[in-house]
């Protein structure tokens, strides 16, 4: 079966490939959102597109930027359980998948 761990490692391996053209063009996208602006995949997949971001590289792009400190994924709690905020994914590639909503962190955060 595929586990989170799983999936964590094939995005990581995924991004192998990377140029140093994407992560700058990355980098740049998610830069430029607002400190403390919640937002999700849908909201930057034009821009991630114009810029010729690979679809398969972006989920292990948005781990890094977790990672980084950049962004951090958006949590309810139920029961002393958190999360992650999910939304419907507006890409016409897929078929009813959840994009996680994330939030810009910064100096206004």
């Amino acid at each position: 079966p595929v586990s989170a761990a799983t999936a964590r490692q094939w995005q990581d391996a995924s991004l192998l490939d990377l140029t140093t053209e994407t992560v700058v063009a990355f980098l740049a996208i998610i830069t430029s959102i607002p400190a403390g602006r919640r937002f999700t995949v849908n909201d930057l997949r034009s821009r991630l597109d114009a810029a010729d971001v690979p679809a398969r590289q972006r989920g292990g792009l948005f781990n890094r930027a977790l990672a980084a400190g950049l962004i951090e994924a958006v949590k309810v709690s139920a029961w002393g359980v958190d999360y992650d905020v999910r939304v419907a994914s507006t890409s016409e590639k897929t078929h009813r998948a959840t994009v996680r909503v994330y939030r810009r962190t910064g100096p206004e955060s």
